[in-house]
């Protein structure tokens, strides 16, 4: 027989492609339609206009409105405090408002689709000592709560008061009815708080509903939050504008709802469009665009600034004075979060130089360069700054990757930036804001410690959407700067200082084409995983980590069918396979304990690379903490069974079988031995007759990845006990000593005809091979798993828990379940829980089957 075949690559069906491509591209096109809308509102606005609208906002308003914006964040932190409250634990407020506005700083500008909120507190919370059970309650109540607000304020305004623009607007009865579930659902949450008690199950999941004085207190937060969030906006509006604050609350409220159903980061569009459209009898559209422009620096950057600004300042303070107790705890986050912020920014620098290359320059500042410069340094650092902000869109994946590359190519394209935002046009502004990301790219250079190549991986669809998002509202703006100028063939070779909207055309087409250049490079192709069987010197660095541990299941790794992944320094490893979406990691990281986080991390990062479904198989109970660490959830796969040598003997009532089963073995002259390692090769074609009978008369296939099969390279590294009956092989199995002698296993045991009736080999070379084993000084014989045992079958348990329970007692015609648990009882063994660990949701069904599939040889080989 053959080894089975090598893993297959991530393969997802049709239906599984277009989901994972669809959401963000729905995204991109709620975006492209929120650009149509406001194209035809702004159709008779000028960039004049809007930029003087701009420049006669009174900048008494704008210190206002950053006031008001850091209080509404202070009051977003009130989320997770009643969270905590709700759960009953307790945690030093500064640590939870410091996680919490980071928190929210990153997920209110990059939206749940790239980076969630939740990830950044699921990185401090749980080194807080929360259990999963725990954080997820308090998501589930933050979340809650952010909504409760707008369910109450929007769904009452949308029901009964709605705005007059609304009025005028198709489906407004819809709108109407809308909000009157909005204001249902709240009201019935209220009701409920106070007359339930006990947990409200729906479906799988069980809430225990908050008493009602941590409702109230849900709902005033909540309402505060979104008051003071329309309050930043109202005062950015004009002076002169005749509106009331409730009128304008109503308008905010629908257009932030519309945002939020879009799932566009930040609404970003959506929102402006339809304050745009409801705010017309109000506000002219020049003064309010000005107006939405600044609410998304003040609201939006200005606190993703103040993150990006802790986060760097902790990171330098770590290096000066390494750790006072508490700064080791927000260091944890400070090299988590870094790469991911810097991304944001890198991504944000890129639209920037965009968006820029797309509008006007100040003639003044160009006159005044003109006196030092040619005209060819303005029109070709213009070029170069609509390029390199192309460049910085792409950049930024590798950064939020933490690729080395990717660290040294956004310092060089922020540099590039720096320089066309001076020489195109003087802008010192812009150029002063991408030297203070460049300065917060220095002391972060030891988190982009991955050394893999920059395009190894696929871009993810939501960083395609984006990016080609971003490169399309660009040309719109240029098209909106530009609208008063005729177009014509000649603009295109058009070289003059106050030519702004030729260099606009040419720069277009130079961003257009990198991005093709991109995509043909890389940016639309998934690059195929390195899945590759080990190396000779791969393996030799294996057995140096293998002799490191206690349990003999690395020794799979000699069958090389599992690809390897290695610590920086080599001296510990993780082995894994590949099927469908799984990628599925064998028994945790094998070598020193210390190197675990390091290559649980470098796994998931590799995973994360191709899309996959990080998961774990027979995982004993101590490893679990580690993935918990990382949001995991777990599934009991079975129990091991593990024998004490020490107390195996021969003695006993309950060892008589034993007994009568080697004394029957003695009468028939059979023989036992250890083969030594040097002397199995001459033996490996009786082995291979042995074997090939024994699969004959089972009609079974080889198996694979976490089952040994027949293979004469890795037979030959390891003892052999063999059964001989009259001088004649006929049976055999291969012995796993374990390091230091702490643990001894069997991995293939095969039997062939020519053995007496009624004598059972198994018992004969699990009870001879155990002696020996206790002979040798071993502490511990390793049975193996029994699959599926001790699991609950209770009807509180989970489903997972109970369909095991039942394949267990009633899948006999599929696997002998019950029956191999009762065998290996036999030998009093000690049984310690296996399990699987893996995202969670419904993902579960399918990751077995892949993990079937990939101990099978693949999904054909399952039924053969």
């Amino acid at each position: 027989m053959t080894a089975p075949p090598p893993p297959d690559y991530p393969e997802t069906g049709p239906l599984q492609r277009l989901a994972g491509w669809a959401v963000p591209f729905l995204g991109a096109a709620l975006f492209a339609a929120a650009v149509w809308v406001l194209h035809r509102e702004l159709h008779q606005v000028r960039y004049r206009q809007v930029v003087q609208a701009f420049d006669a906002l009174p900048p008494g308003r704008v210190a206002a409105a950053a006031v008001l914006t850091l209080l509404d964040y202070l009051v977003l932190t009130g989320y997770d405090q009643l969270a905590f409250a709700y759960v009953g634990r307790k945690v030093a407020r500064t640590k939870v408002i410091v996680a919490s506005f980071i928190g929210y700083a990153i997920s209110n500008n990059v939206g749940f689709s790239i980076l969630s909120g939740t990830s950044v507190r699921y990185r401090f919370y749980t080194r807080w000592g929360l259990s999963a059970s725990e954080l997820s309650r308090i998501v589930v109540f933050y979340s809650g709560t952010f909504w409760l607000g707008l369910m109450a304020l929007g769904g009452w305004t949308l029901a009964f008061f709605p705005h007059p623009g609304m009025l005028r607007l198709p489906g407004n009865e819809g709108a109407r009815a809308l909000g009157g579930v909005l204001f249902a659902t709240a009201v019935a949450y209220v009701v409920a708080a106070a007359l339930v008690r006990g947990p409200v199950r729906l479906g799988r999941v069980r809430l225990w509903l908050p008493p009602p004085r941590i409702v109230l207190a849900q709902f005033a937060i909540s309402a505060l939050d979104w008051a003071l969030a329309a309050a930043v906006l109202y005062a950015l509006l004009p002076t002169t504008l005749r509106l009331s604050y409730d009128t304008f609350l109503g308008a905010f409220l629908v257009a932030q709802l519309l945002g939020l159903v879009s799932h566009v980061p930040g609404g970003l569009g959506v929102f402006e469009g339809a304050m745009i459209v409801l705010l017309r009898p109000y506000v002219s559209a020049q003064e309010l665009l000005s107006s939405l422009v600044l609410f998304r620096v003040v609201y939006y950057l200005f606190p993703l600034t103040i993150a990006l600004v802790v986060l760097v300042g902790d990171e330098a303070w770590l290096r000066r004075k390494h750790l006072a107790r508490w700064g080791g705890v927000f260091g944890h986050l400070t090299v988590e979060l870094a790469p991911k912020l810097l991304a944001v920014f890198t991504f944000l620098a890129g639209a920037l130089l965009l968006f820029s290359g797309a509008t006007p320059e100040e003639h003044s500042r160009l006159q005044t360069l003109a006196k030092v410069f040619p005209l060819a340094v303005f029109e070709a650092w213009h070029f170069v700054g609509s390029v390199v902000g192309v460049g910085l869109l792409v950049i930024a994946h590798g950064v939020w990757r933490r690729l080395d590359v990717a660290y040294y190519l956004a310092m060089l394209g922020l540099a590039l930036g720096i320089a066309a935002s001076l020489l195109k046009g003087g802008d010192y502004e812009e150029a002063i804001l991408l030297a203070g990301v460049l300065v917060a790219f220095l002391p972060a250079r030891k988190e982009f410690d991955r050394r893999a190549a920059f395009f190894a991986a696929p871009f993810s669809p939501t960083w395609v959407a984006a990016t080609l998002a971003v490169v399309g509202a660009s040309i719109w703006l240029g098209l909106f700067a530009f609208r008063h100028v005729e177009y014509s063939s000649e603009l295109w070779w058009r070289f003059a200082l106050q030519a702004d909207a030729p260099r606009f055309l040419r720069a277009s087409v130079g961003a257009t084409l990198a991005v093709l250049v991109v995509g043909v490079l890389r940016l639309f192709k998934p690059a195929p995983p390195e899945i590759h069987p080990p190396t000779d010197e791969e393996l030799a660095d294996a057995t140096r980590a293998i002799e490191t541990q206690d349990s003999t299941l690395p020794y799979l790794v000699y069958l090389r069918d599992k690809t390897l992944l290695f610590s920086e320094e080599g001296d510990a490893f993780l082995m894994y396979g590949v099927q469908g979406r799984s990628w599925v990691a064998l028994a945790g990281s094998v070598g020193p304990a210390k190197r675990r986080p390091e290559l649980l991390r470098a796994f998931l990062e590799r995973v994360d690379d191709y899309g996959g479904w990080p998961v774990f198989y027979q995982i004993p109970p101590d490893r679990l903490h580690h993935l918990a660490d990382y949001g995991l959830t777990f599934a009991k796969l079975g129990e091991e069974a593990r024998v004490p040598l020490a107390e195996f003997s021969l003695d006993g009532a309950d060892r008589k079988p034993f007994r009568l089963a080697m004394n029957r073995f003695a009468r028939e002259e059979g023989t036992y031995r250890i083969v030594p390692p040097e002397e199995v090769p001459a033996l490996m074609p009786e082995l291979r007759r042995i074997s090939d009978e024994w699969l004959a008369s089972k009609r079974a296939a080889e198996k694979g990845f976490s089952l040994g099969f027949f293979d004469p390279e890795s037979l030959a590294r390891f003892p052999v006990a063999l059964v001989e009956m009259h001088g004649k092989p006929v049976a055999f199995t291969n012995l796993w000593p374990g390091p230091r002698k702490e643990e001894l296993s069997v991995d293939l045991m095969r039997f062939a005809g020519g053995g007496p009736r009624n004598l059972n080999l198994m018992d004969v070379l699990f009870v001879q091979t155990m002696l020996w084993g206790r002979e040798q000084g071993y502490r511990w014989f390793n049975l193996g798993m029994a699959p599926l045992s001790g699991l609950e079958s209770s009807a509180v348990a989970p489903l997972w828990m109970r369909f095991g329970s039942f394949v267990y007692r009633h899948g006999n015609a599929f696997y002998n379940f019950e029956g191999l648990r009762l065998y290996k009882a036999k030998f009093h063994p000690v049984w310690e829980p296996r399990y699987l660990a893996y995202p969670g949701g419904l993902a579960l069904p399918r990751i077995l089957a892949d993990v079937a599939a990939l101990i099978a040889g693949g999904y054909r080989r399952i039924f053969r």
